[in-house]
């Protein structure tokens, strides 16, 4: 919310000054209509109304002046005070400004401040006293010199899905050495100590699949079944990828427990320096479910390399999911289990879409195109499989123009949703693959094309945005 001042002051001695003139101003009149008398007696008894109407206006003047300081000065200090960053109390704060502004000043100050998790309110009220020079002859020594404000500063609540690419090209190109100091530098500005407390985020690295985790999968695979046990079989241990279906990048949450594993392969990779292999990550390569903890969230970027495919689609998939109020239930038992280390005010999370306290973001980050989804064709059901398929015709696809098509409804699921979009293109040369990737933002200044280094200011600028949206959401 945006900081609000308002400010009132009395009039009371002004209108008393005022009413004291007119009477002066109607006798002079009177007077001035006599015919009686002498000139230096009508100049004597004239010089005092005059006086007092000439200087009096420079009173005024000099009260107004004051009062415009004081005004002034306390609407700064409690704009500072109000800030959540604010490390003084609202009191201090505000005596500073209005003793650097107001030096040698009696002021009369009263500050009070409502503060909770979020959000931060001060009020003030202040006065001081102007000597009059020249209304004091017409009976009044004193004005007073009021002033008032009030300001606040709120942190909306935030939860932030981050999704990077761990392709095999991010290696090529460089990217996975640059996009790891970029990505932590973003988390410091996202969680900064005063809005911990409010603001998740969660990190979903994508190659050819997302990882959940072993934990997590087998978890979402067992569904809804009595005490976790479950029917489903894994094809195999060495990563956790879901397969979705084409109907799964919409609304809501794939039923997972009818949902296949993703097998263990590699199409691209395979003897491949410097790259792993594998299309489904493995798990050191998985999912960051809710955090608050920098630590833990750059030691898990630090931890990030490359493997094989680009599943775009999968990446935004899983960081609308973890935005959707529907995997509440899911996040809950994930964290009751202590499969992920979700905070306990997380528990409660995602809120509800159009939560009026909650805001949503996804920041995508990408190097290449919307790529197809291959497969092994031969595998029997419960195959175990450790395969190269790239120099095989032992393989199928789904096409990347309907990949494309999934990234685009999930792409405008989530905008509908009200989840406001980032994308960044990093180093991509091809301008229709570039404006594909930024359809999916949620305007065209929320989407970004960098080349090297210049990710680092991408990152800033979008934490810099998301600041300024939280301020006047």
């Amino acid at each position: 919310m945006p900081h609000s001042l308002s400010f009132n002051f009395s009039t009371a001695p002004l209108r008393y000054a005022l009413e004291r003139l007119t009477v002066a101003t109607k006798r002079l009149h009177s007077f001035a209509r006599s015919r009686t008398g002498n000139l230096p007696l009508m100049m004597a008894l004239l010089l005092v109304p005059m006086t007092v109407a000439a200087g009096g206006a420079v009173d005024f003047i000099q009260h107004e002046k004051l009062r415009t300081e004081l005004q002034d000065a306390l609407d700064r200090g409690v704009l500072a005070a109000a800030a959540l960053s604010q490390t003084q109390t609202a009191q201090q704060t505000v005596t500073n400004y209005l003793a650097s502004a107001i030096p040698g000043r009696n002021v009369a100050l009263q500050v009070t401040e409502d503060r909770t998790i979020n959000s931060r309110k001060v009020t003030a009220t202040a006065s001081l006293s102007y000597n009059t020079a020249f209304l004091q002859l017409a009976g009044l020594s004193t004005l007073t010199v009021p002033a008032s404000a009030a300001a606040q500063e709120t942190r909306q609540k935030v939860e932030l899905s981050l999704v990077l690419d761990i392709s095999g090209s991010m290696y090529d190109n460089g990217g996975m050495v640059q996009l790891k100091p970029a990505a932590k530098s973003f988390v410091d500005t996202i969680l900064k100590a005063e809005v911990r407390p409010v603001t998740s985020v969660s990190i979903i690295p994508f190659a050819g699949q997302v990882n959940l985790g072993q934990g997590v999968f087998d978890y979402l695979a067992a569904g809804s079944s009595a005490a976790g046990q479950s029917s489903y079989v894994r094809r195999h241990t060495y990563s956790s990828c879901f397969e979705m279906l084409g109907t799964d990048f919409g609304a809501g949450v794939p039923d997972f427990p009818t949902r296949d594993q993703v097998p263990h392969f590699t199409y691209y990779n395979y003897n491949a320096k410097g790259k792993k292999p594998w299309w489904c990550p493995t798990d050191d390569a998985s999912v960051a479910y809710l955090s608050n903890d920098p630590v833990y969230l750059k030691g898990r970027i630090d931890a990030l390399e490359p493997f094989d495919g680009t599943g775009t689609a999968y990446g935004m998939k899983w960081a609308t999911l973890l935005l959707d109020p529907a995997m509440r239930p899911a996040i809950s038992g994930i964290a009751a289990k202590k499969l992920a280390p979700i905070p306990a005010e997380f528990v409660g999370r995602p809120a509800a879409f159009g939560d009026i306290e909650t805001l949503k973001f996804i920041v995508l980050m990408t190097d290449g195109q919307i790529g197809f989804q291959p497969r092994p064709a031969s595998l029997a059901t419960n195959a175990v499989t450790n395969k190269n398929i790239s120099a095989s015709a032992d393989h199928r696809e789904i096409f990347a123009g309907q990949v494309s098509n999934q990234y685009k409804q999930i792409c405008d699921y989530a905008k509908s949703k009200g989840v406001t979009v980032f994308t960044i293109a990093f180093k991509i040369s091809d301008n229709n693959v570039a404006k594909n990737l930024a359809a999916c933002a949620s305007n065209a200044s929320y989407a970004y094309r960098v080349d090297g280094l210049d990710i680092t200011n991408a990152f800033q600028s979008i934490a810099t945005a998301i600041q300024k949206i939280k301020l006047i959401g």
